[in-house]
């Protein structure tokens, strides 16, 4: 098998655009690599790839939003970072690292599309397609960015701060006003209490901020959401 033909253009300058369009062509580029992909079709919360087969599968995100996270022994969740289309997940498929344990999972936001590589075929795809390691090595620096603004969220915020910085983000991820989140998911994703989430919420509401719904948010006042957050990065 040869080496793809667009390695030669595989730099750290491309855009996030370009590499996606690169990691589509790799299926008519290698046929070993096509055959041995499957395609998963995820609907928004579906546990697309627990701990346990993690370790044994590459996770290419083709379309959509993918959240990790994880869950401590009292069943609290915590979201360590969102990925979008062209990051690459699952690299304990092709690194030797502890597997992280039965608590560690992928999760869909929004209906999405990934392809999943055996890791035999992981490997193999690595080592011959520099723009699905050049992938991968840019999920690492987004991961890590997303991991540290959130500690710093948790050390320098408060609560309310940090719900609404979440509601802001997640208005960005759905490209709308409204979003479709349960007071509980968006606990798991700030690491505390649903009724504590919901009280606060209240506050906003009768602040005249959000208009609450059943598993539903409509921002308002996004201004005001705004002027509370701050600074709100992905």
């Amino acid at each position: 098998m040869t080496v793809s033909p667009h390695s030669s253009e595989t730099d750290v300058n491309i855009s996030d655009d370009a590499l996606m369009s690169m990691l589509s062509r790799l299926v008519e580029e290698d046929h070993e690599m096509a055959r041995a992909i499957s395609v998963q079709r995820v609907l928004p919360w579906d546990c697309i790839a627990p701990a346990e087969e993690i370790a044994d599968y590459l996770y290419i995100v083709i379309d959509g939003l993918v959240q990790m996270l994880i869950t401590n022994k009292e069943g609290r969740r915590l979201v360590t970072s969102v990925l979008g289309p062209g990051t690459v997940f699952g690299e304990e498929s092709v690194f030797e690292f502890a597997n992280r344990g039965p608590n560690y999972c992928a999760q869909a936001v929004k209906p999405s599309v990934l392809w999943r590589l055996p890791a035999d075929q992981a490997k193999i795809s690595l080592n011959e397609h520099p723009e699905l390691r050049l992938a991968l090595l840019r999920t690492f620096g987004l991961r890590l960015v997303q991991v540290e603004n959130r500690l710093e969220e948790v050390a320098y915020h408060w609560l309310p701060e940090r719900l609404a910085a979440e509601i802001i983000r997640r208005s960005r991820y759905a490209e709308s006003n409204q979003i479709r989140l349960s007071h509980q998911a968006l606990a798991d994703i700030l690491g505390t209490y649903r009724e504590t989430i919901s009280a606060i919420l209240r506050d906003f509401r009768e602040a005249g901020w959000v208009k609450l719904g059943y598993r539903r948010i409509t921002i308002l006042n996004m201004a005001a959401l705004k002027n509370l957050a701050g600074t709100v990065r992905d």
